[in-house]
């Protein structure tokens, strides 16, 4: 596969040691990874950024017909990055209208004009979930956890993010 990014307009760029979002391409599919392994490929605000723009340059892109979301290291996604969040030093501003905006998770409320299939294994919980919701297909590993978890918290706030008003 030839690597692509939508940093640099689709052309084909160097996959660099700590990319947090890893797309290569070939022919007309285009497959973009999570590539946090040693979080389990949680998602902190760089890689909801970089998810949002490589779902956006594949929607855009004339040459693309399909788009493949996965994870490596075995996990498709661990949800938002809580140890991380915990430990920054400025509070995390998020959009309170769910209909405006990128969510914390970055693309999981685009409204793609083209299929994208969602390549779980490993875990995909909580915002992982929501991303493999976003999908239009999703082909599951039989060994793949999905869920929310915090529901045994009694934190129904992280239910919110599924909920599309």
């Amino acid at each position: 596969m030839k690597p692509y990014s939508a940093a640099t307009g689709g052309e084909d760029a160097e996959t660099a040691a700590g990319q947090t979002v890893i797309s290569e391409r070939r022919g007309s599919v285009v497959t973009v990874a999570i590539n946090r392994p040693e979080v389990r490929n949680a998602v902190n605000q760089e890689t909801a950024r970089r998810l949002l723009e490589e779902l956006q340059a594949f929607d855009s892109d004339p040459d693309l017909n399909v788009a493949v979301l996965h994870g490596k290291g075995g996990n498709f996604c661990a949800g938002y990055d809580l140890k991380m969040l915990a430990n920054q030093k400025a509070p995390l501003k998020l959009e309170q209208d769910v209909t405006k905006g990128p969510g914390p998770m970055g693309p999981s409320r685009l409204q793609l004009s083209k299929p994208l299939i969602a390549a779980v294994s490993g875990f995909a919980v909580a915002g992982g979930l929501e991303l493999a919701l976003l999908a239009d297909l999703r082909v599951v590993e039989e060994s793949a956890v999905m869920g929310i978890f915090c529901r045994r918290f009694g934190m129904l706030e992280c239910l919110t993010a599924l909920i599309e008003i």
